[in-house]
This record gives C-alpha cells, sequence and structure tokens, in this order.
C-alpha cells in the first residue's frame, strides 16, 4: 500500500511562507481501525521553528507525534489517525477536520484539510476516476480517427475534376510528341490532324 504523505513548504514563495502539496489529505480507513501518514517538511530559508495544531474535530482520530520541531533544511514527522467504532454509521456525515501549521514564531499560520473515508469507497472513487479517464482518452482517439477519415475523403466534384486535369495533361503530352514526329518528317497535313483530334477529344471530355 502506498504510504500517504503530505509535503509542507516553508519558505519557499517568500519568507514565512507556507504551502502544501495536497490542499485536502485524503486518508481510506476501516472503522475501529488506525493507520499512518507522514508530513514533510521542507526549508528552502533560514531555520526556524514550526508548531502543529488540530481542530476540535480532528483531536480524537489524529494524534501527531511530535508537534513542535524546529527545521534547518527538512523534517519528517508522523502522525496517527484511527477511526472509533462510535461513528459507525456517521462517517459520511462527517466533515474534514484541519491540521494548522505556523512557523516564524506565529507570524504565519495556515492549515490543511484532513478527510477520513472508508477504505472501500475510496476504492470506488478510485475506480470512478480511472473510468473518466479511460473515457477521456476514448473520446480523444474518436476525434483523431474523425480528422484522419475526413482527411482522407475526396469529395466526387474533386475527383472529376482530378481525371479531367489527368486527360488533358496525357493529351498535351501527345500532342507535343506529335508535333515533334510530324516536323520532322514534314507532314503538317497530318500534324494539323492529330491535333485537331486531340483538341476535340479534350473539349468533350471535359464538358
Amino acid at each position: 500500500m502506498e504510504r500517504i504523505q503530505q509535503r509542507i513548504y516553508l519558505s519557499r514563495k517568500s519568507r514565512n511562507s507556507v504551502e502544501f502539496e495536497h490542499n485536502i489529505l485524503r486518508i481510506p480507513l476501516r472503522l475501529g481501525d488506525e493507520t499512518s501518514f507522514e508530513m514533510r517538511i521542507i526549508n528552502s530559508g533560514e531555520p526556524t521553528h514550526v508548531h502543529f495544531s488540530l481542530s476540535t474535530d480532528m483531536a480524537d482520530k489524529v494524534m501527531i507525534l511530535q508537534d513542535k520541531v524546529y527545521v534547518i533544511d527538512e523534517e519528517k514527522i508522523a502522525a496517527i489517525v484511527r477511526l472509533p467504532k462510535s461513528y459507525a454509521g456517521a462517517i459520511d456525515d462527517m466533515e474534514a477536520g484541519e491540521i494548522s501549521v505556523s512557523t516564524g514564531y506565529g507570524a504565519t499560520k495556515k492549515s490543511f484539510s484532513v478527510s477520513i473515508v472508508e477504505q472501500e469507497e475510496e476504492k470506488k472513487l478510485q475506480i470512478e476516476d480511472r473510468a473518466e479517464e479511460g473515457a477521456e482518452i476514448e473520446e480523444t482517439e474518436e476525434k483523431k480517427e474523425k480528422v484522419v477519415v475526413r482527411e482522407l475523403v475526396v469529395s466526387p466534384e474533386r475527383m472529376a475534376l482530378l481525371r479531367r486535369l489527368t486527360v488533358s495533361t496525357v493529351a498535351i503530352a501527345l500532342f507535343l510528341i506529335s508535333f515533334c514526329i510530324v516536323s520532322t518528317s514534314f507532314h503538317p497535313f497530318v500534324f494539323a490532324l492529330i491535333a485537331s483530334a486531340l483538341f476535340i477529344f479534350i473539349v468533350v471530355y471535359n464538358i
């Protein structure tokens, strides 16, 4: 099972700024069980003290093993999540709680949400997400196929025009060849006859 982790970035944008990788950390858990997640603190500024606190509705579900830490470059804090059996039947109505992070001796305080969902429900959500992704991929492929079909289809009018141009080109080529043969043989009457026949053929074909 993939470990649940929340990355917390300090002083990345400005001094004492706090940013989260996930604004909502979703934790799948069975009723009566417990799990853990890791908070990885990455500090881009000066060494600072970091303090964690829980909202009231998270106090009986989440326990942070170290709520105060001095961060120079990077630190990792573990938290344990429990879902008491007393919440049976009330998980769907349970709102997300919050974990607050303050730094710079309280100069900055920000929070991220923790949403506890039943493990089976989490699997359903993952399946739905994959189905949506698959549908989007199929839709994209269908669009590509339609574009290719449109590119390959040629209208009847265009085909007729191409045929006429081909025949006219061949006729002109024959005319030039006949001209060369007749001019070297000194038979202008024969040349005129061939030229007239080719001209009539081109005109009749293109009508």
